[in-house]
């Protein structure tokens, strides 16, 4: 019973979303983040890159054969073949009782089969692919369970699937004694899935095995301090949601988990919920593909009434609302947490007795994973000195070392740029995570990690930029965050960075303090959202003053001792893979003798709000 017996009590609006989305699916619509909704028909060609139209032949292959760099890319079907569309209809089925829902699971599961022999095409070309669809198909069996007599036919069939699903993952882990990923968890959570739900010789042997794995490579991919060790707010989110499954599967079975593994995976909730705005949503560092075990009513929210600019696919209520329930905490809708029962067991831990939940502080930094917040009462500073991921040998860092995001009220003003795209276009890939897509510091046009502009180079960058231990102290009520970088030190430039939020006023002071000799280029970039506009830029000799308006006025006046030019750009950033979305920057560039200290104020007039006489006040 990986979901609890019965009806969850929704209201209506969670009702609404799970079957129009299911209701979607049902007409041949399928909808998804970054790409917005396609007519794909009621049986959908599976194999195919439905953005460019490419298709992939039916026959062997790995990962590596279905990379083509031809303007196709290879997670759209493997997007499509997780069926995570399948829950939703059997949970649609479940708070209806229509027919018709159970029906279009059945049939897309039974097509899904015939036309993707095991073994054979691109959705059969990775083993964490498998794993998420096998899990998707359990979950979609325990809805529809108990199966009737007339369907037992189908239910030898799906077995016989799911069993292929386990013999292929077990033969195509993804381990490596070099590198543990979100690839190989996806594997052994898969694996501890079908476990649980296949019965037969063997079985209660992989149980015991498969959970094990699960609780050590929390330990093993999780700092702890709760942040997932790929460098990625968007892979903290997956990692967490797979080991959140773990969980529930454990609780399913009755089996206890050990409390490192509670305790770890409480932290990453913390770090969530510390790290999130009031909504819910966290800022994007590092890449983030939009990667899901479960689809949650945040997803389905957006899919079904936001319009793709508007998407953010780090707007985790839903998620925050599951951690609320099992450990405790203050934040996240507990609507999901219901197909569960958590919510009989709300602000209780089975785990971590003793570790009371911290107030949420002016300063939380997470010292491992290279990530901090200072927050005052509208305003808050995300100061990033995130290490390069897996120990150096990850994929999916950007080159966004002492770069911050400012969000006033709650909303992203001052933003990270993403991550849009992997495969289908080398340039555009490289573009996002580019020292010059964050708002840190470029010097003499260099990365702060090299950067392989080749095939090979998609997944993986240089190690030069490595980070130090974020510092915070409070100073004259400012409060202070500071690290440095050494990107740079590969030509004799040092990089250190101090962020002073002032508590009593609507200001933050950013000092950059580049160290070395000789004279360099610099160039610093403020990446904003689509609501905030660059109105005026006033070049004034050695400073640049310029105007941004948005629900309030910013000003950002940069300071250095020779003279610089500033002016807006068109940039993009992208919320949701496989989407951009049109905006603007500010670039201020200059050449300097070394070493310089250079220094930004970021300004902000007070809130706005109507007064019953419908004249403005400030708040």
């Amino acid at each position: 019973p990986y979901y609890a017996s019965g009806v969850p009590k929704l209201s209506e609006t969670s009702q609404a979303l799970i079957t129009g989305y299911a209701d979607e699916i049902g007409q041949g619509r399928f909808p998804f983040l970054g790409y917005g909704t396609w007519q794909l028909g009621r049986e959908p060609k599976w194999n195919v890159d439905f953005v460019s139209g490419l298709e992939w032949p039916p026959v062997r292959m790995n990962d590596h054969d279905g990379v083509h760099l031809d303007r196709s890319d290879i997670k759209v079907p493997w997007e499509l073949s997780r069926l995570q569309f399948l829950p939703i209809l059997g949970k649609a089925y479940v708070v209806t009782g229509n027919e018709r829902y159970r029906e279009n699971a059945k049939r897309l599961t039974s097509d899904w089969m015939t036309k993707n022999p095991v073994g054979v095409g691109v959705n059969w070309s990775i083993a964490m692919e498998a794993a998420l669809r096998a899990m998707s198909i359990c979950f979609l069996l325990n809805l529809l369970s108990p199966l009737r007599p007339e369907e037992q036919n189908w239910l030898r069939t799906v077995t016989r699937c799911l069993w292929h699903h386990m013999l292929y993952i077990e033969a195509h882990t993804e381990f490596s004694h070099l590198i543990s990923s979100n690839h190989y968890l996806s594997n052994v959570i898969g694996l501890y899935c079908l476990s649980e739900f296949l019965d037969g010789r063997g079985m209660p042997a992989r149980r015991r095995m498969y959970r094990q794995r699960v609780e050590s490579e929390i330990l093993r991919q999780v700092y702890e301090d709760g942040g997932d060790y790929e460098a990625s707010t968007g892979y903290h989110i997956l990692v967490t949601q797979m080991f959140t499954s773990g969980l529930l599967l454990m609780r399913a079975s009755t089996a206890a988990p050990g409390p490192r593994f509670l305790k770890r995976l409480r932290r990453m909730y913390l770090m969530i919920e510390r790290l999130a705005s009031p909504s819910g949503q966290l800022p994007h560092v590092g890449d983030c593909d939009d990667g899901r075990v479960e689809l949650l009513l945040d997803d389905l929210k957006q899919m079904l009434v936001s319009p793709v600019h508007e998407r953010n696919s780090l707007r985790v209520s839903n998620l925050l609302g599951m951690g609320r329930c099992l450990f405790g905490g203050s934040h996240g809708s507990v609507e999901d947490a219901m197909w569960y029962a958590l919510e009989k067991t709300n602000n209780t831990a089975s785990s971590g007795r003793g570790e009371t939940e911290p107030p949420r502080q002016e300063v939380a930094v997470f010292p491992q994973s290279g990530m901090s917040i200072a927050r005052t009462e509208h305003a808050e500073i995300l100061f990033l000195a995130v290490p390069n991921g897996i120990s150096g040998k990850g994929s999916h860092t950007h080159n966004d070392k002492l770069s911050f995001v400012l969000r006033l009220d709650g909303e992203e003003v001052i933003c990270d740029s993403g991550t849009c795209t992997y495969t289908r276009d080398p340039k555009i890939r490289n573009r996002f995570r580019a020292t010059s897509a964050h708002n840190t510091v470029v010097v003499d046009g260099q990365e702060q990690n090299t950067i392989d502009g080749g095939r090979t180079g998609l997944f993986c960058m240089g190690t030069e930029a490595e980070v130090s231990r974020i510092e915070q102290a409070t100073e004259n009520e400012d409060l202070v965050l500071r690290a440095s970088q050494a990107g740079y030190k590969r030509f004799g430039v040092t990089h250190t960075r101090t962020i002073r939020l002032r508590a009593t006023k609507n200001m933050a002071i950013v000092e950059d303090q580049l160290g070395g000799d000789g004279t360099h280029l610099f160039e610093i970039n403020f990446q904003l959202t689509p609501a905030w506009k660059v109105i005026s830029v006033e070049n004034v000799e050695s400073e640049i003053r310029a105007r941004v308006s948005g629900t309030r006025e910013l000003q950002i006046v940069f300071q250095s001792p020779n003279r610089v030019h500033g002016k807006q750009e068109e940039s993009l950033i992208s919320m949701t893979y496989g989407a951009s979305t049109p905006t603007s920057r500010l670039r201020i560039s200059g050449e300097s003798t070394f070493p310089v200290t250079l220094t930004t104020i970021v300004s902000w007039t007070a809130k706005s709000s109507v007064a019953s006489d419908g004249k403005k006040a400030d708040v």
